[in-house]
């Protein structure tokens, strides 16, 4: 699931709750991943096998499957899109496993992802597309944009939308607790009709309805404009913050010349500009990798999955529950991590924190530090 190489393509997917009894599944792959997929150049068409199981997330047991052929146009466009249609039953909460395969072009990949026919309001009875009717994969989009947003099961011809501003990025090692949150208060609310355009003029999070907690779910907005890539120095920057020191950082935040400094910094993590632009490659990849994995109510790169995705690659096993991920790195008996969602929302993983991780990330921070990539061999050689 988590290591896109491993893969000939990686298709996107997404879910959405549209009545009491019907949920609407959308995926799209890119046209250039199918292009490398066909033996012939000169093809211009390819087909792909999809075949989802339903089962219910509590007991994982099999409510429904089926499987499609689809025929994609491979000639033009940078995506090729597909949706199908899932039956519900009122108040079950799912996961959907989802195959893409097509063996004569080593194409499989499986997708799996949450499905809560709940009978409250929740994030997957909302969707979010573009003024061009485009579907939006993550709820992490570019500040500036404008959206439409859909809904469904359960939903109110209008909702409340409370807007919480950016908030600055703490990173917090797996060895320390998560600090105890106050409730946090919105910096304004307004009323939004389904259907009509949302401008999503700020950086934060628009959360829809007032829900108790911290449990808010919306869409998130960046101003990273490349999201989830990384490609301008503003937005190198704020990551950097899982490797510096608390005043390397903010001489780097309080730099005249951002683009030298950060340069400076990596180089001067491995004395080896050749080095360096290897690390800063890695780095940066990984990043734009989590935000397309663990996007919630921050951007992927933020989350407990992201910051250890970032630091210490793809997990080598994942275990999957209900409402738990196991992230095992090396073999069976390997270092395992544990992260649980509390909250039912989409994505929302936590970890289990614990200081008995403090040796292993001193080591992860270590060979950064000196201007290495960690990786699982290193962890074992340790």
């Amino acid at each position: 699931m988590y290591k896109p190489s491993s893969s000939v393509v990686n298709p996107q997917i997404t879910a959405y709750v549209s009545s009491d009894s019907e949920a609407d599944v959308f995926f799209r792959i890119r046209t250039q991943e199918l292009k490398n997929a066909l033996a012939n150049p000169l093809e211009k068409e390819i087909n792909v096998y999809v075949k989802y199981y339903l089962r219910t997330a509590g007991d994982f047991q099999l409510a429904d499957t089926a499987s499609m052929r689809y025929t994609f146009d491979v000639s033009s466009g940078d995506y090729v899109y597909g949706r199908f249609k899932l039956a519900l039953a009122e108040k079950v909460a799912y996961k959907v496993v989802i195959d893409f395969v097509n063996v004569r072009y080593d194409i499989r990949k499986r997708l799996i992802c949450d499905l809560k026919n709940t009978p409250v309001f929740n994030d997957d009875k909302f969707i979010a597309k573009t003024s061009s009717d485009e579907v939006l994969f993550s709820n992490v989009v570019s500040a500036g944009r404008s959206l439409v947003l859909s809904g469904g099961a359960d939903c109110n011809k209008s909702v409340d939308i409370e807007f919480y501003s950016e908030k600055s990025y703490v990173s917090l090692p797996p060895y320390l607790s998560s600090p105890v949150k106050a409730p946090n208060l919105p910096d304004s609310i307004f009323r939004y009709t389904f259907g009509d355009t949302l401008h999503i003029d700020k950086a934060g999070l628009y959360a829809l309805g007032t829900v108790s907690k911290n449990e808010k779910f919306g869409i998130v907005a960046t101003n990273n404009q490349s999201y989830p890539s990384v490609t301008k120095v503003a937005d190198m920057l704020e990551p950097l913050k899982l490797i510096c020191t608390d005043k390397e950082f903010a001489r780097l935040d309080s730099s005249e010349y951002l683009k030298k400094s950060v340069d400076a910094f990596w180089l001067g993590l491995s004395k080896n500009e050749k080095n360096a632009k290897e690390q800063i490659r890695v780095f940066y990849s990984r990043v734009a990798l989590a935000n397309m994995l663990f996007p919630s109510r921050v951007e992927g790169w933020q989350t407990d999955r992201g910051m250890l995705y970032i630091m210490l690659g793809p997990p080598s096993i994942v275990n999957i529950t209900h409402t738990s991920e196991e992230w095992i790195y090396g073999d069976t008996n390997g270092l395992l991590f544990t992260f649980e969602n509390t909250s039912g929302l989409r994505n929302d993983y936590s970890l289990l924190r614990s200081n008995t991780y403090q040796s292993v990330w001193s080591q992860v921070l270590t060979t950064w530090r000196s201007g290495k990539i960690f990786t699982v061999s290193k962890l074992n050689n340790e």
